[in-house]
C-alpha cells in the first residue's frame, strides 16, 4: 500500500477515483500541505499500490485504514468517495470530519435509483476498456471534464498526470468497476453521523448532483454545495470555488 505524506498540520487523507492516482491531488497539495499533513493514498492496484486478493470495497478499506492515523478528515472523490463512506460506517471513531466530491452511495440505476449510470453504459464501457485500454481512458477523461471551462487544456493535463505512474494492471481497473458495479449502499447511510460537505458539479454525468441531493437529505450532517458549470473534477476545472468551499468547511470548529 503507497501512502505518502506530505505538509504539516492535522491530518487529511485523499482518495482518488477509479483508473487515477494521487498525482490528481496536485492542486489540493500546493493550497493545503502548509495546513494539514496529507495523506495520499493510491487505491490498491492502482498508482503505485500493488493489488490485494480478495479485492472487493469491505478489503479495500481495511487495507487503507490500517495505514493510516487513528483519527483524520477524510476527502473522498468518486470511487474515492464511495471508499470514505464505506470506511465510515466501518471504522467511524476514526473519521472527524468527511468531504465527498462527485460523491455517490449508487453506481449504477436501479429500478427505484436513477442517480447513477444505465448499467448498458457501464458494460459498453468496461468492453472498450478491455479492447483499447488508451483510446477509452481518453475519452473517460473528456466524460469527466466534458462542458468545463478549458476542457481541452485540462484533459491534456489529466493525461499527463495520469502517466506520471505506471498504468493500472487492466485487471486491476475491471475489479475497481466491479466495485462500482456491485455495491448501493443505500441502506446505511443514515447510520453515519460525521459532519460532510457534499461538493459536486451540475454538469456531472458520471455522478450527478441529484445523487448528492440525495445524500443530502440522508445523512444527518450534511451540506451540499454545487458548482455551476463544473463537470466531474470540479477541483481541476473550479478550483477557486472548490478550495473556497473546502476551506471554509476545514476551519469551521
Amino acid at each position: 500500500m503507497h501512502i505518502k505524506k506530505i505538509g504539516q498540520g492535522k491530518d487529511l487523507v485523499l482518495i482518488h477515483g477509479w483508473g487515477m492516482h494521487s498525482g490528481i491531488w496536485e492542486p489540493i497539495i500546493e493550497k493545503f500541505s502548509n495546513q494539514y499533513t496529507l495523506h495520499l493514498v493510491d487505491i490498491p492496484g492502482m498508482g503505485r499500490s500493488d493489488s490485494i486478493d480478495p479485492y472487493d470495497l469491505n478489503h479495500l478499506v481495511e487495507a487503507i485504514s490500517q495505514k493510516l492515523p487513528s483519527s483524520f478528515d477524510i476527502l473522498g472523490w468518486s470511487l474515492g468517495g464511495l471508499i470514505a463512506l464505506k470506511m465510515s460506517l466501518l471504522h467511524p471513531q476514526k473519521i472527524h470530519r468527511m468531504v465527498l466530491v462527485g460523491g455517490t452511495p449508487c453506481f449504477i440505476n436501479q429500478t427505484d435509483w436513477s442517480c447513477g449510470v444505465d448499467v448498458r453504459d457501464f458494460n459498453d464501457f468496461a468492453d472498450k476498456l478491455f479492447k483499447d485500454y488508451k483510446s477509452t481512458m481518453i475519452n473517460f477523461y473528456t466524460l469527466q471534464l466534458m462542458h468545463s471551462k478549458d476542457s481541452k487544456f485540462l484533459i491534456k493535463k489529466l493525461k499527463e498526470v495520469n502517466e506520471k505512474s505506471d498504468p493500472p494492471k487492466i485487471k486491476s481497473l475491471q475489479l475497481g468497476l466491479d466495485i462500482l458495479l456491485n455495491n448501493d449502499l443505500r441502506d446505511d447511510i443514515n447510520k453515519i453521523n460525521h459532519k460532510t460537505l457534499l461538493i459536486v458539479g451540475d454538469m456531472d454525468r458520471l455522478t450527478p448532483k441529484s445523487a448528492s441531493i440525495w445524500l443530502e437529505g440522508h445523512l444527518k450532517e450534511a451540506r451540499l454545495k454545487v458548482i455551476q458549470g463544473a463537470s466531474h473534477i470540479p477541483f481541476l476545472s473550479h478550483s477557486h470555488e472548490f478550495f473556497d468551499h473546502l476551506d471554509q468547511f476545514l476551519l469551521a470548529a
